[in-house]
């Protein structure tokens, strides 16, 4: 507690300290920024505390003499508990005193009248493989940026041959996942930035071809971090497997967009993830691909349990644009569900800033 405490002293932050889950329940919500102890992270979700933004788990390593304690808390048990809490990641102190100085910085230079910052990241999954969940991504990024907004997209799906061949980006040079070393779990907004190679105006983080291996939850936690401070939007493709990055992933979104098409296996893969993705403490909105072969709109929005179905028309051209190296076309149908999800995000700020 002397490392977090000797942070929050220097920022000259009020800081309340409550020493069990029901002592926190009266100052939970109505804190700008809430830090967990890892030693009482489990006792909060077992105690059902409710999910919430502004969340940080910090774990003090036991390398500084903490004792028995430190030690038997494992690092999957922190990201566990970290995910069922909605937290935006996990500190390990002293080394990251630096990243949690600059977390609580800039909740104390905040405008007060702009209250707290929002979330601006909205997730993408595939209902069932090949629906075009990766093209749906690129789209909704590229239409922020030609609504003047600065935006990101971030592929998560280590087998999904890299994001970069659906924006006809691949011979772009920037960063890829393998070459993303956050070091103590910090990276500045400026170092994301310049690093991310750009197409037509979009920032991309791709996995890569030339090496494999997955990433720790650890480091899409510093990206995700840093692009949420440097971006407008952050467009997250995430694969269909389940994860605890996912999970976190999810739980941080201010939307999930599970991607369909009218047939009976995506519509039935389509159930399964959106039942991941709510269990997650997420929101799912349907997007609907539709060809003239496939069910009608009704029959699928009856099989999703789902009244306000998204629908758009489908473009074959969409997939034959990346095979030539094109970046993918668009047409009015991505362009109004795009819009929505926009306003939607900027509309949870608006709640957020009431």
């Amino acid at each position: 507690m002397k490392h977090t405490k000797a942070v929050v002293d220097s920022l000259r932050f009020d800081l309340r300290v409550a020493e069990s889950p029901l002592i926190a329940r009266d100052l939970w919500e109505g804190a700008e920024f809430v830090l967990v102890g890892s030693d009482l992270a489990g006792k909060c979700v077992e105690n059902l505390v409710p999910r919430r933004s502004h969340l940080l788990v910090v774990h003090v390593s036991s390398e500084v003499g903490l004792g028995v304690a430190a030690e038997s808390i494992s690092e999957r048990d922190m990201w566990r508990h970290a995910v069922a809490l909605g937290a935006e990641n996990v500190l390990e102190l002293p080394a990251a005193s630096s990243r949690l100085t600059e977390v609580l910085s800039e909740v104390t230079i905040a405008d007060p009248a702009q209250g707290v910052v929002s979330s601006n990241v909205i997730s993408v999954v595939a209902g069932s493989g090949g629906v075009g969940a990766s093209t749906f991504a690129v789209n909704l990024a590229t239409h922020a940026v030609a609504r003047g907004m600065s935006a990101v997209v971030i592929d998560l799906d280590q087998f999904g041959g890299g994001i970069d061949l659906v924006l006809g980006a691949e011979e772009i040079p920037g960063a890829r996942w393998c070459d993303i070393d956050p070091g103590s779990g910090r990276i500045s907004v400026d170092t994301l930035a310049a690093a991310l190679p750009r197409a037509n105006g979009v920032a991309f983080l791709s996995q890569s071809r030339s090496c494999f291996g997955g990433v720790s939850v650890e480091i899409v936690a510093a990206v995700i971090d840093a692009a949420r401070r440097a971006f407008d939007l952050v467009v997250l493709d995430l694969p269909r497997e389940h994860s605890d990055c996912n999970e976190l992933l999810i739980g941080q979104s201010t939307v999930t967009c599970v991607i369909t098409r009218n047939h009976v296996r995506a519509i039935a893969g389509s159930i399964a993830v959106s039942q991941r993705v709510r269990n997650s403490g997420g929101q799912v909105q349907f997007v609907l691909i539709s060809d003239s072969k496939g069910l009608g709109s009704p029959d699928v929005s009856s099989a999703l349990n789902c009244q306000d179905l998204t629908e758009i028309a489908f473009m074959p051209a969409m997939t034959t644009r990346a095979d030539e190296g094109d970046p993918p076309g668009t047409n009015s149908g991505y362009r109004q569900v795009c819009e929505v999800l926009l306003g939607e995000v900027q509309n949870h700020g608006s709640k957020n800033t009431a």
